[in-house]
């Protein structure tokens, strides 16, 4: 299985922090905002900039795979538990996006494709 990272999520604790943070990397960086949504800001395809911390102790690594099932499974053997209510289907029911139960170094962990 191989992963990379997708995007990291930096917690904040409102909207305006948010804001603040990512007006700030997307100008030091040369980022551009590419989408806001009610809960975070992306600057560019590198940041998403969390208008609350509800996951992570400091936010979330993104961890794009090219089979989320199969490395659900392959995780789950080594003792990963996963965030049943957070997962995410295609419209063909093939799983897409899911939250692991555990944290590393203070940061939440998310599958994607």
């Amino acid at each position: 299985m191989t992963y990379r990272i997708k995007h990291v999520g930096i917690n904040n604790e409102t909207g305006q922090q948010a804001r603040a943070l990512a007006d700030e990397l997307c100008e030091i960086l040369g980022l551009e905002q590419i989408s806001e949504s009610p809960s975070s800001i992306f600057a560019g395809e590198i940041f998403e900039v969390m208008k609350h911390s509800n996951r992570g102790t400091h936010g979330h690594l993104a961890l794009q795979t090219e089979d989320v099932e199969a490395a659900m499974a392959e995780l789950a053997g080594k003792g990963i538990t996963f965030y049943e209510n957070t997962i995410r289907r295609d419209k063909d029911g093939k799983i897409i996006f899911v939250y692991l139960q555990q944290q590393f170094g203070g940061f939440a962990i998310h599958l994607t494709i």
